[in-house]
């Protein structure tokens, strides 16, 4: 799967983040009633893989790490199917995997070419063994030629046909990309309002191997049904998944299959048990305070939801499910309630109340900037030009280092991206280090750069089976290509450059690969 990174270093945004998802669900059900992974069915928080030609059909020894599914690229455009792809369904069936396709999107735009490539996606997996009524993901992003800058409007368009080509087949369809792809190039809400809860949402804590999610660094959005947050999941390099709800097919959406256990669960409370909610009656809404304005979200019936804290109000019991989310008791069954702590709304999630005021600082709590006045410009460096992108009011982002520029802080958010600091709220300021962008950055003006016009061929050194990525210029200024060089092939190289003692290659144009994986012949 490619992932294309436009905000180099990864954007850390914290669990600061409205968005529900954000809290911890829970999987743990009464003995009676838990549903095991099977081949048409993976419950909320499991693990899952996406697999494509670079790895191999056999899938045991990710299904030995925990993956309860596996998402197999299938095809791109009209004339491209990935040859391991009905070894790969047919391991991953062999394995008790819940079995996904997903197709590697070149339409950009264009919503006739997306209904072609829709039905060669469904016709390569039909040809491959995927099961009637799986899903089938448009990978929709950088690389290949796809144009993702067409408009966000007409590229949504392309993606709908896409996806109710795939739906008119009987398939179930999802769309996947990178976080900042889906928040300033695809209107998801409009996706979201014919197919809800159908995006898989690719956003990295960091880059290499990542055993675990980390929910601190979750891309709230929406609508998320998968979070892939890696791109080698516990050391099998390998793309990593976790659900954020149940999985099946022969069903209409990403939910699982009703189960009935032996026991009805009421609307009450118990003092036994680990501090979990299970919503009981209906759907319940999210609340940014309790008894407060709402998120505009929802957490579905007989859904369970780790607790953090509680709080009465006028009588009744709201408990909290993450940072400023908050759910009323007289839907749910709590478990546990003794020993969940008594909190303040009010002090605790002080942006409830917006006490956070635009530039201002704390030395307590972690590195973190809130953006307080509206949105905020993201600039190269300190009050320099800025890479197009915004911050939007409320989000949150772990702040790496900070530095003053005619008497205003500016904040680091990412390699080579700055904030400033007239329009946030940050806390821990005293444990941010003070840092010289222009020294700390030097891909920006090369200041710290040694490179030579060295010319010659070498070949990829990594992993038998699997490539390194091709990126787009070099140090902190690169970016993703889409593309991967496998494994012992060789390349002609161009120039040898050098930033903060880092080797790169170019390989043609502004095509760089990383010298550490690079062997010259």
């Amino acid at each position: 799967m490619r992932f294309s990174k436009k905000l180099i270093g990864v954007l850390a945004c914290t669990s600061a983040l409205a968005g529900v998802s954000v809290a911890a669900n829970v999987d743990s059900h009464s003995s009676k009633a838990v549903v095991q992974a099977a081949t048409n069915y993976a419950p909320s928080r499991s693990y899952g893989v996406d697999v494509s030609s670079f790895q191999s059909t056999n899938l045991s020894a990710h299904a030995q790490a925990g993956a309860q599914f596996a998402i197999v690229k299938v095809s791109e455009g009209t004339s491209y199917r990935n040859p391991n792809a009905a070894g790969q369904i047919s391991s991953a069936k062999a394995n008790n995997m819940l079995p996904m396709a997903y197709h590697f999107a070149i339409f950009g735009n264009n919503a006739s070419a997306a209904q072609a490539e829709a039905r060669y996606a469904v016709s390569s997996a039909q040809a491959y063994g995927l099961p009637k009524g799986s899903y089938i993901v448009c990978d929709w992003e950088t690389g290949d030629g796809n144009n993702v800058n067409g408009g966000a409007a007409a590229s949504t368009n392309a993606i709908l046909s896409f996806m109710n080509t795939v739906k008119a087949s009987g398939y179930q369809p999802m769309l996947y990309s990178g976080a900042y792809l889906l928040r300033n190039n695809i209107n998801t809400s409009s996706i979201l309002a014919k197919y809800p809860n159908s995006l898989w949402v690719a956003s990295y804590a960091t880059m290499g191997r990542i055993d675990t999610p980390d929910f601190n660094y979750f891309p709230s959005m929406d609508g998320i049904a998968i979070w892939q947050f890696t791109d080698n999941w516990r050391g099998l390099y390998v793309d990593g998944n976790i659900s954020l709800l149940p999985l099946s097919y022969n069903s209409s959406s990403s939910q699982a299959p009703a189960t009935t256990p032996t026991n009805t669960v009421k609307v009450g409370t118990s003092n036994s048990g680990s501090p979990v909610a299970q919503v009981v009656s209906g759907s319940v809404a999210v609340h940014r305070t309790p008894n407060g304005a709402t998120t505009g979200q929802t957490l579905g019936a007989n859904s369970r939801w780790q607790v953090t804290g509680r709080q009465q109000v006028n009588g009744s019991w709201w408990y909290r499910v993450g940072s400023n989310q908050w759910i009323d008791g007289r839907s749910l069954y709590v478990t546990g309630v003794s020993s969940i702590p008594v909190v303040n709304a009010t002090s605790n999630n002080s942006s409830s109340n917006n006490t956070a005021q635009a530039g201002t600082t704390s030395n307590s709590g972690s590195p973190v900037a809130k953006v307080v006045s509206g949105s905020v410009a993201v600039h190269r460096t300190p009050n320099g030009a800025t890479t197009g992108q915004t911050l939007g009011t409320n989000s949150s982002w772990k702040v790496t280092g900070k530095q003053q520029v005619n008497g205003s802080w500016w904040y680091r958010v990412g390699t080579n991206q700055w904030i400033d600091g007239r329009s946030l709220y940050v806390t821990g300021v005293s444990s941010i280090p003070v840092v010289n962008a222009t020294s700390n950055n030097s891909s920006s003006n090369n200041t710290n750069s040694n490179s030579n016009a060295t010319s010659g061929v070498g070949h990829i050194n990594y992993v038998p089976g699997y490539g390194i990525n091709l990126w787009i210029g070099y140090g902190s200024d690169a970016h993703w290509s889409g593309r991967r060089l496998p494994h012992g092939t060789r390349w002609k190289f161009y120039k040898k450059v050098t930033v903060n003692g880092k080797t790169w290659y170019n390989l043609g144009g502004n095509q760089w690969i990383d010298g550490a994986y690079f062997v010259v012949d």
